[in-house]
């Protein structure tokens, strides 16, 4: 008999939808609600109708970590995300960059790019462990801090694919990695901000979403320019600067003999930039596939649209995004790593390292 009540007292009987009655070990005060039962922040997905925490304190949302709710999933896979990453950083610093030969510019590269990936991580554990808090005000707090993990994980994989891609041209690499880490700090201090959820906000979150999204376009068609389009121009200037009647045959020489080192540069740069391309942009293809699939969960809630109450506890949209995220991230750093070692291989094409041809 007082193993019984020692027993009814560590326990009770929770309401698991379909599941009907299953006792199930819980810290006291943690009760599981269905979609009618929880405060009207938390209803954001209807199709998912059972297994909501709500009305905790800060430490009972600690202590239902280990309690089987719609969010389960969602936090472990995002913990072990982060455990991921952190690993990965260990290997890198101690196996990966020493291997490539790598210098202090790799090492700070990587440093920051795995950073950026853990918070974000970090950041989507807190929410989803912390959105059952009773206070309103401190579930939005960690909505807008997982926003924040959102855009400095993605801005996190601008780092290494800028850095990599203008490689060989030092000024615009600086130009676009001071963008990308002004970019961070701004973002990340807007969407912690407290008013970052309201309605006054709602444009400006508009703005800040579409400006991480969009950014990777513009260095993206800036390289290809700079790599592509830019011989045509570099032959005009060269006319036009020795275009004189006086100097004409000089001038003509001296074309001829820069048009044929040019030519060579062109081509040494032709060839770098298309084994660039197509070691690199079938990478960056199946990341933004990657991408497209997870946000397309994100939005639809499916597949539990189709299947209302029956994907509470695994296989959820949400569930699903988590995974793709988690994944796109390592993909990205793979390869990362994968053109580190090619541009460390291969040396920099001489027409970025002639200034008379640039001129």
């Amino acid at each position: 008999m007082p193993q019984k009540l020692k027993l009814h007292r560590s326990s009770h009987y929770i309401e698991l939808g379909s599941y009907q009655y299953w006792p199930v070990l819980v810290p006291r005060g943690i009760r599981l609600y269905t979609f009618e039962q929880i405060p009207l922040f938390l209803k954001e997905n209807p199709y998912i109708t059972d297994g909501y925490r709500a009305h905790l304190t800060s430490k009972l949302c600690l202590k239902s970590i280990f309690v089987l709710s719609n969010e389960t999933v969602n936090i472990w896979t995002h913990l072990l995300g982060f455990l991921l990453f952190f690993l990965l950083g260990v290997n890198d610093m101690s196996t990966v960059l020493p291997a490539s030969g790598a210098n202090r510019e790799d090492y700070v590269i990587y440093c920051i790019g795995l950073f950026c990936f853990q918070v974000c991580m970090l950041c989507s554990v807190g929410y989803h462990l912390f959105s059952c808090h009773r206070s309103e005000k401190t579930c939005h707090r960690w909505l807008a801090l997982d926003y924040a993990g959102i855009s400095v994980g993605i801005l996190g994989c601008y780092i290494p694919g800028v850095f990599y891609a203008f490689y060989c041209n030092i000024f615009w690499r600086q130009v676009y990695l001071v963008i990308v880490l002004a970019l961070i700090l701004a973002i990340f201090s807007a969407q912690i901000h407290p008013h970052y959820l309201s309605k006054e906000w709602q444009h400006l979150r508009t703005v800040i979403f579409c400006s991480v999204a969009g950014y990777g376009v513009i260095p993206a068609v800036h390289w290809v320019w700079l790599n592509g389009g830019f011989s045509s121009a570099v032959v005009q200037v060269k006319l036009q600067n020795c275009y004189t009647i006086i100097t004409k045959m000089k001038c003509i020489q001296r074309f001829i003999n820069a048009n044929i080192t040019m030519q060579e540069n062109i081509l040494h740069r032709s060839e770098v930039f298309l084994t660039v391309l197509q070691l690199f942009l079938p990478r960056v293809i199946v990341m933004y596939l990657i991408a497209g699939a997870a946000f397309l969960f994100y939005i639809s809630k499916i597949p539990e649209r189709c299947f209302p109450g029956q994907l509470n506890y695994l296989g959820a949209s949400h569930q699903v995004w988590h995974v793709l995220v988690v994944f796109l991230l390592y993909w990205w750093h793979q390869t990362a790593v994968y053109i580190m070692k090619f541009r460390h291989s291969q040396p920099c094409p001489p027409f970025y390292t002639q200034p008379g041809l640039i001129d």
